[in-house]
């Protein structure tokens, strides 16, 4: 699937691109008004038409989005039409295929690789992008290996460490009981399940629930200084060190350590949490709202990553805003991207959608720090590192969410299992080249 696909945009993108400049050509050399932009948003693009590729969210969000719309319809007098995937990553391949993707769009973080790649995306000017008011690791997420900035962030969610203070308490444990560091998490949940064993019941409430994804895992798997994938893309997790490291998270789950939200019968950490079924969990800032919206209830309190083998790591998940390479209205694109990255247009998406600023200034005018949960998650923007591991990482991830739970319910060996990983992953990543 992904060869054609490869193929069919490489063919795509060369049609598209001999017609722009068959365009360009027979042009004159004359200009439109709107054509130089403005960081300022003051730039006169009246009569035309803004794409946007976005996909779906909750209603906070949608309304962030539709209030930052009607605000740059108003200032540049454009007009802006949205595009809601519903299968984002499927629809908008497609489009590009068909010569009908949007303008400006939405990148993963972690797709970022994969459509640089296949060179869909318009270079930005980091000067013109005012590149150094965001976070640097944020920025890099979406730079290419050449340098080439291509897409800038327009939010960030770092992982941090949730606890329920009345679970807790109710079983004479203190919030200041939670170990700093991962080697120490075993005894102590081991002994916090017991205790919420005989307080509530065998297996009624979990220590701390986890994930069988690379998302959340790979900061562990990497600790020892070696990579998930190779300098090809490839799988590498039967790698020794890898190895040991997944073997270490094992031992927390066949001690009884950690459960998976599907253990306990439910769908994800926010709601095992929310609904009181797990004393600590690890969690992006996105819980935050639900939690207050949703759990009210739970009386809850927030404390930084733990460290593993002397560091301290959290995960941050960031999605940025590119441009069409083929766009017809890339001045008008990039004007959309300075003004939704911008102080004015973030102020407004951070306060909306519930989500952390990826500019420094924005992150001081929200005053994030005030509020004790949001100060937890801006503190972890720094040492998290960004989730993208290469092109193939899609492929790799669904096959080791595949084999690692035969590991985790001790079926087989973490070394078998991935080994197992590599061997699918990287014949599925051959296929595709």
């Amino acid at each position: 699937m992904r060869k054609t696909m490869k193929k069919a945009f490489a063919l795509a993108m060369a049609t598209i691109m001999t017609l722009s400049l068959v365009a360009c050509g027979n042009s004159g050399g004359s200009s439109d008004n709107g054509s130089e932009g403005s960081t300022g948003g003051t730039a006169s693009y009246e009569g035309k038409t803004l794409s946007l590729g976005v996909w779906g969210g909750n209603d906070q969000e949608s309304a962030a989005l539709d209030k930052m719309v009607d605000n740059f319809e108003q200032q540049t007098g454009a007009k802006v039409d949205l595009k809601v995937y519903t299968d984002y990553n499927t629809q908008i391949q497609a489009d590009f295929i068909a010569g009908t993707a949007p303008d400006a769009f939405y990148i993963d973080g972690s797709m970022f690789p994969f459509y640089s790649d296949l060179g869909v995306m318009e270079p930005l000017d980091p000067q013109e992008m005012n590149a150094d008011s965001f976070y640097e690791n944020l920025l890099s997420a979406f730079t290419a290996e050449d340098g080439t900035l291509y897409c800038i962030p327009k939010d960030v969610s770092t992982l941090a460490t949730y606890y329920n203070i009345d679970l807790l308490d109710s079983v004479g444990v203190k919030p200041e009981d939670i170990p700093s560091s991962l080697e120490e998490y075993k005894d102590f949940l081991v002994d916090l399940q017991k205790k919420l064993d005989d307080k509530y019941g065998k297996g009624q409430v979990a220590a701390m629930t986890y994930n069988q994804d690379l998302s959340r895992n790979v900061y562990i798997l990497e600790a020892s200084g070696e990579s998930i994938i190779d300098e090809n893309g490839k799988a590498q997790l039967s790698n020794d060190k890898v190895v040991e490291n997944l073997e270490f998270m094992v031992d927390l789950v066949t001690s009884g350590a950690w459960k998976t939200p599907q253990d306990l019968g439910l769908g994800w950490n926010g709601e095992a949490f929310g609904v009181g079924k797990a004393a600590i969990m690890e969690e992006g800032n996105w819980v935050y709202g639900t939690l207050k919206k949703d759990y009210s209830d739970i009386n809850f309190g927030v404390k930084e990553m733990p460290t593993y083998k002397g560091t301290q790591y959290s995960m941050s998940f960031t999605v940025g805003w590119g441009v069409s390479a083929v766009s017809k209205e890339k001045e008008l694109a990039k004007e959309w991207i300075r003004y939704a990255t911008g102080t004015e247009g973030m102020k407004i998406w951070a306060e909306g959608a519930g989500c952390l600023p990826s500019r420094m200034d924005v992150t001081e005018a929200m005053d994030v720090e005030s509020d004790p949960v949001w100060k937890v998650h801006s503190d972890m923007i720094k040492i998290a590192l960004p989730w993208q591991k290469g092109k193939n990482i899609d492929i790799i991830n669904s096959t080791y969410q595949n084999f690692v739970p035969a590991a985790f319910k001790g079926e087989e060996t973490a070394k078998k299992a991935m080994e197992k990983v590599d061997e699918q992953a990287n014949s599925q990543i051959e296929n595709a080249q």
